[in-house]
């Protein structure tokens, strides 16, 4: 028979090996801190950077950046193929996009949604007709009226005209027809905006209350030889600044009962390697320097309009002439602060990113990527704020 160990023996050991054990790890464990989460009543102070990521398969977003560096402060969410409109004074984001029930088939609603900026939170809504234009990137289809009143939504069924809603109410007050005409650039003063037309003409529709009057242009640009931009930048109260698929710049004033063309300029022309602009918001234009910036690619044939740029280049408006060619590859669209120093923010198509560049050192408008950021995906349509 084999001899066997007392069990008591066995029982003191483990007792004495759990009792140091334990008094071990109560002296070594730390008190225990639960996590608290909380979210930040504001985003830090600064201006901002708006991304609109528009989406077809699920929520659409804005995403707010700060402008020195891309810091990230936050988002705001909505429905499908969102449109982005931040009001002049920087405070509120507007957004159009679409909510499905069932997304295949089932009822669908449009909202126009405004937002607080500095706090992301929503203050207001107005459901509008189910027909508004859904075109990822494209600037003029969601516009306000010059005093902020009035926001106006391009519609496409494909039948054209513009939804407008009232900023205070949150309603809907009126709806113009614009046959053959599309796009949205609402006027420097008053309840007045014009639209592109396939004729070449532009109508201007003035609005009192639910009536509304137009008048129509002479023929401006030709539709097959030089092609428009829906895009559009405004230099100063009577003028405007259209951009053709050519890269020339039609310089337009609105501030009468139609729209009449002061002047074109060639910015591509003459310069080796067949440039023209590409993608969606195509300039964007810097007040105190009287500086355009457009972005181009070279070898461009007809309907690589929205191809995205190998080179951003600086235009002077004052002097009309080109100051400056800077690599900015994949943008597809821009914008700019209005600082003396400017810097200029892009979507990068094939990065998926958010791209910021500044001047560099040695002047000229020369430009260097400073910052970029790839949180937020693919996305074609941004704006600055003031």
């Amino acid at each position: 028979m084999k001899n066997r160990r007392p069990l008591s023996r066995f029982l003191g050991v483990t007792t004495a090996l759990i009792t140091l054990g334990g008094a071990s790890g109560l002296q070594a464990a730390e008190p225990f801190k639960p996590e608290v989460m909380s979210v930040e009543p504001a985003i830090s102070d600064g201006p901002n950077v708006f991304v609109n990521q528009a989406s077809w398969d699920g929520a659409s977003r804005v995403h707010v950046y700060g402008q020195d560096g891309l810091t990230y402060k936050g988002l705001v969410s909505m429905g499908l193929t969102s449109q982005l409109l931040l009001s002049d004074d920087g405070a509120t984001v507007y957004t159009i996009s679409d909510y499905m029930k069932r997304y295949t088939y089932g009822p669908i609603e449009s909202v126009v949604q405004a937002f607080d900026v500095k706090t992301l939170s929503p203050k207001g809504e107005a459901i509008v007709p189910n027909s508004a234009a859904q075109a990822i990137g494209m600037t003029q289809l969601l516009e306000d009226s010059a005093d902020g009143e009035l926001v106006y939504v391009q519609n496409a069924t494909p039948a054209t005209s513009v939804t407008v809603v009232d900023t205070e109410s949150m309603s809907v007050v009126a709806e113009v027809p614009t046959p053959g005409c599309y796009g949205i650039i609402p006027a420097a003063s008053g309840h007045r905006f014009s639209s592109l037309c396939g004729t070449g003409q532009f109508n201007t529709y003035t609005l009192d209350g639910k009536d509304y009057t137009v008048a129509t242009s002479d023929t401006l640009f030709s539709v097959d030889d030089d092609p428009l931009y829906l895009h559009a930048e405004r230099r100063a109260d009577d003028e405007l600044i259209f951009t053709s698929f050519n890269g020339n710049l039609y310089l337009m004033d609105d501030s009468g009962e139609t729209v009449t063309l002061k002047k074109t300029l060639p910015v591509t022309e003459g310069v080796d390697g067949d440039w023209a602009p590409g993608g969606y918001a195509i300039t964007a234009y810097n007040k105190p320097n009287d500086m355009l910036f457009m972005i181009v690619h070279s070898d461009a044939y007809d309907g690589s309009h929205k191809d995205a740029s190998e080179e951003v280049w600086a235009y002077s408006m004052a002097d009309e002439k080109l100051v400056s060619r800077s690599e900015a590859p994949y943008m597809t669209a821009i914008d700019v602060t209005q600082d003396d120093s400017p810097r200029l923010f892009g979507t990068n198509e094939e990065d998926e990113s958010v791209d910021e560049y500044v001047l560099a050192d040695d002047g000229d408008f020369q430009l260097v990527k400073a910052a970029s950021d790839d949180k937020v995906g693919w996305a074609t349509s941004l704006q600055v704020a003031p």
